[in-house]
């Protein structure tokens, strides 16, 4: 008897390491990204420091670690004000993991700025069309292979043109393209992206592009193999009667709106696009974190905070997007 219990207890000891190891080869390897324009508070009243960039960067941090650390945070609207505040916060947040893997040279405006928890391989900024909009790339080693992140804040279409003023002094992507300025600033981010990498990398491409979804700029990163990781993941358009899957329209020049959980949000403007290679079955987890790292793809944080630091309800005028993306299997 006591050899056969003996036996029994050996064969758990081998199949338990054995089955373990088979569900980590199972697991699917993702990468997480988050996607702020994080308000660099020019407009908001002096006295309210920037509308609180110290309270507001402190719910940021403390809403990267609920969501357990995304690889990849891409933020826009990073002015001097907020870059100080990233620099003391960043290092306490995630137990140190995050490195700031992009920053650009904040000044009274904005820049991008990258947080991430991969390795760098290389980075880049370039000056958009305009003189004043940038993208920023920054290129990491994941789980997947090569991934490409540009990080964009970019100009809305002017009322009564689709693009703006055909474009004189622009880019070779854009001259081909026979582009407007504004469209322009889309085109270039967009071929940043596609520039490096080779074919078996991943690319990112995300921001605040103060256009909706009906835009003819939107409809031609489409047509040119970007995929919106929101739509991907089936969730809904925009809908401004109940701010569902909305990013924008809260007031960027008073603290109250930041403070008031009832203000919602009109349209969708910010995204998170991904071009995948041909080898990667792309697939994308959905809006509830079906499985459960801490993050889902769409909206971030839609819903209001209840007990924010010094009474913040919104970190920003915008609303985060976020997406957790994976190849199931190759092509």
């Amino acid at each position: 008897m006591r050899e056969l219990v003996a036996a029994v207890v050996v064969a758990a000891a081998i199949a338990l390491p054995a089955a373990a190891a088979g569900a980590d080869e199972a697991a699917p390897k993702d990468v997480r990204i988050v996607n702020l324009n994080l308000l660099h508070g020019l407009f908001c009243p002096p006295e309210t420091e920037a509308c609180q960039a110290e309270d507001r960067v402190a719910l940021l941090m403390r809403q990267l670690e609920d969501a357990d650390c995304p690889e990849v945070v891409g933020l826009q609207e990073i002015n001097i004000v907020v870059d100080k505040e990233l620099d003391k916060a960043v290092p306490k947040a995630c137990d140190g993991k995050y490195s700031v893997a992009f920053r650009g040279e904040p000044g009274t405006s904005d820049t991008e700025q990258v947080l991430t928890t991969l390795p760098v391989r290389s980075k880049k900024i370039l000056k958009l069309v305009g003189n004043f909009r940038q993208a920023s790339r920054v290129v990491l080693e994941s789980d997947l292979g090569l991934v490409v992140v540009v990080v964009t804040h970019q100009d809305g279409d002017p009322e009564g043109g689709p693009s703006g003023e055909p474009c004189k002094r622009c880019p070779p992507p854009c001259k081909q393209a026979q582009a407007g300025v504004f469209e322009c600033q889309t085109v270039a981010a967009a071929a940043l992206a596609d520039e490096v990498g080779g074919a078996k990398a991943l690319r990112v491409l995300m921001g605040d592009f103060n256009v909706t979804p009906t835009s003819a700029r939107y409809e031609g990163l489409l047509a040119d193999g970007w995929i919106d990781t929101h739509v991907e993941a089936g969730n809904s358009e925009c809908d401004p009667a109940t701010s569902a899957s909305c990013t924008a329209g809260r007031d960027d020049e008073s603290i109250e709106s930041l403070k008031d959980p009832s203000i919602r949000q009109r349209e969708r403007i910010d995204f998170i696009f991904v071009k995948v290679p041909e080898r990667c079955d792309l697939a994308v987890d959905d809006p509830t974190d079906a499985d459960g790292d801490g993050l889902g793809t769409g909206v971030w944080h839609g819903e209001p905070t209840t007990d924010g630091p010094g009474g913040i309800v919104w970190t920003s005028d915008h609303t985060g997007t976020s997406a957790d993306v994976s190849c199931g299997g190759k092509k």
